[in-house]
């Protein structure tokens, strides 16, 4: 019998809070799986948003090369999930999922079709813990892979009833870690790690408006009751609304960042946590730092029982493929791009990997996107459609807090990482999508619209 999966992802969780001088959190079932599974700490999303984490994630493609694009672009095209992989290999799949994935094409029909899709950012774990346990503790057919979605460290953020007190966390985002650890425990009770091998991944990182040190401290997280509220509110509107309600949003963001701005600018403070405590919803810049990108991956089960922490850089892309080894799926016929990372786990040595990266274009509003690519060295993006916009380089050795741009005086780096960037892109036109406009039918522009304001509801513009 093959071993059961479960897969949890924990939506915009970031790498450096749940590992190294970063977490200020109570994590001691993350830490027990460390000690007793697999840690990478530098795993790469393929993107800042939870649809192209998504299309690569599940893919193993890169993200341009499913037909995923944005909220209006959530078809697949000429491409074929894992979870269709798992299923020709008699897994059953079970799901628990927040209702914004529903429309996505990659996410397939779960056997729980009736209780996959929970309400947008319940509180706390609401019905997505009791769901998960109750699932844990049978009814499932083995083999099984239950895919369970968290959104307790997305937007907006509050404040996890029963850990309150700041040794859970300076902020609410690190409180919500030390809740959704206490929630992992309860996983582990329920599961026979002999027969089950469990993955928990973040599907992007996420800013945090909040700064604590030992001489300073500053908060700017919204408040996450009144936006709760407000994301409850009817989201249809009539479209001659649209426009105004976008001014009038648009205006209030930027007066909100100049009263940051005014704010901060008498500290001292470094690129890194200015970007930070200045993140707005309506940010046209979508530039793909560490913070947005670069997430944490934790296995413990059926193969997997060594404590290893990894920092050789990784990639979304190579989840499913390390999986499918792990398990004993063949490997896949189709052509992709992530590959097994399982001679890490014994441990070999592979080639360093090259991770492609790409911003999520906004919603309702233009945004600077940018594609680029990043390295275990460097990394490098610049803007989608024209090479000579947004350049951006870093060096990770001497930067890990990417806060010099080094572009302009190491202009051999950027040629080299460009020559990169256009191998990976060779033979796909960016510009390019699988559909367009006049291809939609009544049904599917429906769907689309319903997508977008979903999306909206979510914070994204």
């Amino acid at each position: 019998m093959k071993p059961n999966i479960l897969f949890l992802i924990v939506d915009s969780l970031r790498a450096d809070k749940v590992s190294g001088t970063e977490n200020n959190s109570v994590t001691p079932n993350l830490d027990h799986i460390k000690k007793n599974g697999v840690f990478f700490d530098h795993a790469i999303s393929s993107s800042d948003g939870t649809m192209l984490a998504y299309a690569g994630l599940f893919s193993g493609k890169h993200p341009f090369k499913t037909g995923m694009r944005s909220a209006k672009l959530t078809r697949l095209c000429n491409t074929i999930s894992y979870f269709e992989v798992l299923k020709n290999y008699d897994y059953n799949l079970y799901g628990c999922l927040p209702n914004f994935a529903e429309p996505f094409e990659i996410i397939p029909e779960f056997e729980n079709n009736d209780e996959s899709f929970l309400d947008l950012l319940p509180d706390a774990l609401g019905n997505a813990g009791e769901i998960t346990l109750k699932k844990l503790e049978g009814g499932m057919k083995e083999p099984w892979c239950f895919f369970v979605h968290v959104t307790n460290m997305h937007y907006p953020i509050k404040k996890p009833k029963g850990f309150e007190d700041e040794k859970f966390g300076s902020n609410n985002y690190e409180k919500q870690i030390s809740a959704i650890d206490e929630w992992i425990g309860k996983i582990l009770k329920k599961i026979d790690l002999a027969k089950t091998l469990f993955v928990i991944i973040g599907d992007h990182g996420s800013y945090i408006q909040s700064l604590k040190n030992k001489s300073l401290e500053i908060d700017f997280q919204d408040n996450a009751n009144l936006q709760t509220n407000f994301l409850k509110m009817p989201r249809k509107m009539p479209k001659f609304v649209e426009p105004l309600k976008l001014k009038l949003f648009l205006m209030r963001e930027r007066a909100s960042k100049k009263r940051k701005l005014n704010k901060i600018k008498k500290f001292d403070l470094k690129p890194h946590e200015i970007r930070g405590l200045l993140h707005q919803r309506g940010n046209t810049d979508r530039f793909l730092f560490d913070e947005k990108i670069r997430v944490p991956l934790f296995m413990i089960g059926s193969k997997i029982n060594q404590g290893m922490t990894i920092s050789k850089q990784v990639r979304l892309i190579d989840v499913f493929p390390t999986i499918c080894e792990v398990v004993g799926i063949p490997k896949w016929e189709e052509k992709v791009d992530g590959i097994s990372i399982y001679p890490l786990l014994e441990n070999k040595k592979m080639n360093d990997l090259t991770a492609y990266i790409e911003s999520t274009p906004g919603v309702v509003i233009e945004t600077n996107n940018v594609i680029g690519i990043r390295t275990d060295k460097y990394k490098y993006f610049r803007n989608r459609y024209d090479s000579d916009l947004d350049i951006h380089l870093f060096d990770l050795v001497n930067d890990h807090f990417e806060d010099n741009n080094i572009a302009e005086k190491s202009k051999d780096i950027v040629q080299m990482m460009e020559k990169n960037l256009k191998e990976i892109i060779d033979g796909f036109s960016l510009e390019d999508v699988c559909y367009g406009d006049d291809e939609m039918n009544k049904q599917e522009t429906e769907e689309v619209e319903n997508v977008k304001e979903i999306f909206k509801a979510m914070g994204y513009t």
